[in-house]
């Protein structure tokens, strides 16, 4: 087996200890050494760090598992103490601990009544609804009401009787009209704030206006009076309208106080007045009640 010279390149026996060219020493062919066995060494090391993880990993769900179950021993301790409380509690009737804790949260606590509060009052302001209420008393017994009759407060501040069943319709802000399911009559109520004249001078002009429209027009009676302390009028009478029947109209009307006028007006077919229809109009007049 030949070698060669890494200086001169000159071909020697591998046996030769020096270059046959050069003389310089000759680099022998040896066996490399044999790698270290760092396989078995590796497996060692991932078996020992397996083991070292299990035994941490058995130390650590012991010491979870610990605490789980003395939560749980100490949760069942406080009912059961919870319990033996509420027991001795029912059978010996022993008041709470006086701390503010218990005191707050105890149910049996006594809270001091509140005095009743009066219903609230039906006002202007406020619409009513149902079945209206009725006014407060003002010094006077209100009279008792005939049968088939209500009282009903208006949102405007006035009450008066109508008939049950009769709905109340609003013509405009100052004049409401209560009508019955039939429609062939109707109660109608107006305000008129700082009246210029007198109600009955009104009236006179009101039936100049009548007799010159050529609808008929008969009074059957225009007078003065005093109506609730007020002085006022009433005005009867007949005309036809463009229905074509003739009807009747009975009206009173006042100025109160402060300059206002309320005027209570009821009409209803001439054929059919009776004395129920008068009394449909004297039962709103004995129950009027101005705001």
């Amino acid at each position: 087996m030949l070698t060669t010279c890494p200086h001169c390149g000159t071909r020697s026996p591998a046996t030769s200890e020096a270059c046959a060219g050069c003389g310089r020493a000759l680099y022998p062919l040896t066996a490399p050494p044999p790698p270290p066995p760092f396989k078995l060494r590796t497996r060692t090391n991932y078996l020992r760090l397996g083991i070292t993880l299990g035994v941490v990993g058995l130390l650590v769900g012991a010491g979870t598992s610990s605490g789980i179950l003395m939560n749980q021993d100490d949760s069942r301790e406080d009912r059961a103490d919870n319990k033996v409380s509420q027991y001795k509690m029912v059978d010996t009737g022993a008041s709470p601990d006086p701390s503010p804790t218990t005191a707050s949260a105890s149910p049996k606590a006594k809270k001091k009544k509140k005095p009743a509060s009066k219903s609230p009052s039906p006002s202007p302001s406020e619409p009513s609804t149902s079945e209206p209420a009725e006014p407060e008393p003002t010094g006077k017994p209100s009279p008792a009401l005939p049968a088939g009759f209500r009282t009903v407060v208006d949102d405007r501040g006035f009450s008066l009787a109508v008939m049950k069943g009769w709905q109340r319709t609003e013509l405009t802000p100052n004049q409401i009209r209560f009508i019955p399911p039939t429609g062939d009559e109707y109660l109608h109520v107006s305000e008129v704030p700082d009246a210029p004249q007198s109600s009955f001078i009104n009236f006179l002009e009101l039936e100049q206006g009548m007799q010159e429209s050529g609808n008929g027009y008969s009074r059957i009676r225009l007078e003065h009076n005093t109506f609730q302390g007020h002085a006022g009028a009433r005005w009867e009478f007949t005309y036809t309208p463009e229905s074509g029947e003739q009807m009747r109209v009975v009206e009173q009307a006042y100025i109160n106080d402060d300059g206002t006028e309320y005027a209570i007006y009821f009409e209803a077919r001439d054929r059919l007045w009776d004395s129920q229809k008068d009394h449909i109009f004297s039962t709103a007049l004995n129950t009027w009640k101005q705001p």
